[in-house]
């Protein structure tokens, strides 16, 4: 199991430079992430329907395909002491996302170069970079 980051889902719902990667991670097993990503992926949705780079039609088929994505939610609450432990490197998002990587001890799939940066900088967490092509 990979714990999937926001860009990730963002990029495989709307394929973007990383849906093929993120493709490869679901085919071999489903993804985890917190339950925080359902927001993120919606305020990314919104914003960029908002800006006119989305249509509506796309942004609502991309939220019904969040629907099929294999994706195992985990409560943010359970993440709330490591992720607030790790404040001062990271934004309050990130750090649940690097929260419960380590909480699975699995590897955290990101597009998010300042993630990726600080996650092997200041955490043990294996990082999949999905930035590169």
């Amino acid at each position: 199991m990979t714990v999937l980051d926001t860009s990730g889902a963002i990029d495989f719902l709307l394929g973007g430079p990383a849906a093929t990667r993120v493709s490869g991670l679901v085919a071999k097993a489903p993804v985890a992430a917190p339950d925080l990503l359902v927001y993120e992926t919606l305020a990314v949705l919104r914003r960029h329907t908002l800006a006119g780079t989305l249509t509506e039609a796309r942004a609502g088929g991309a939220v019904t395909d969040l629907g099929d994505l294999p994706l195992e939610l985990f409560p943010t609450l359970a993440l709330r002491r490591r992720a607030w432990e790790l404040r001062h490197n990271f934004t309050a998002a990130d750090a649940l996302f690097v929260a419960l990587a380590e909480q699975l001890d699995e590897p955290l799939a990101t597009g998010d170069t300042r993630l990726r940066q600080a996650a092997l900088i200041h955490t043990r967490v294996d990082i999949i970079d999905l930035a590169i092509g």
